[in-house]
């Protein structure tokens, strides 16, 4: 599986969740206060990627971010995005995927103020994969 395929279908976790209205991937924080993302919005960029002797391993940060009112408290929205998380993880965790996740994935919760009031839930993973690292692959 290429990176390019692994990106697609991360999108299409995001396009897909009947909550979820905006999917974004790469550099997001000059996007926050675009006009065209509605929320909730899933955000996601990569991390490192290592190499080992038959695997790779890539490690993806997703945010699930909604808007909230100044004079409310952002717990509801907290709450809510939390669930769309556990929804993402459950879709990474889908046993027809070619990857696996480890037994623990975290996820950080917080709360922005600038450019917008938002809320929400950060999911660092790390994906593997198995990679033959055999120089007989490569094209001549």
């Amino acid at each position: 599986m290429t990176l390019n395929q692994i990106i697609t279908q991360i999108k299409n976790y995001g396009e897909t969740h009947p909550q979820i209205k905006t999917v974004y991937f790469g550099e997001f924080s000059d996007k926050l206060d675009d006009n065209d993302v509605v929320y909730p919005a899933m955000f996601f960029d990569m991390g490192d990627a290592s190499i080992s002797q038959k695997q790779i391993n890539y490690t993806f940060n997703i945010y699930i971010l909604d808007r909230h009112l100044v004079e409310t408290d952002a717990l509801e929205v907290l709450s809510d995005t939390n669930l769309i998380a556990q929804d993402i993880v459950a879709e990474f965790r889908n046993p027809t995927t070619e990857w696996v996740t480890g037994d623990t994935i975290t996820l950080t919760y917080f709360r922005e103020d600038s450019p917008d009031y938002l809320a929400g839930v950060s999911i660092n993973l790390n994906i593997t994969l198995p990679s033959l690292n055999n120089r007989c692959i490569i094209p001549t």
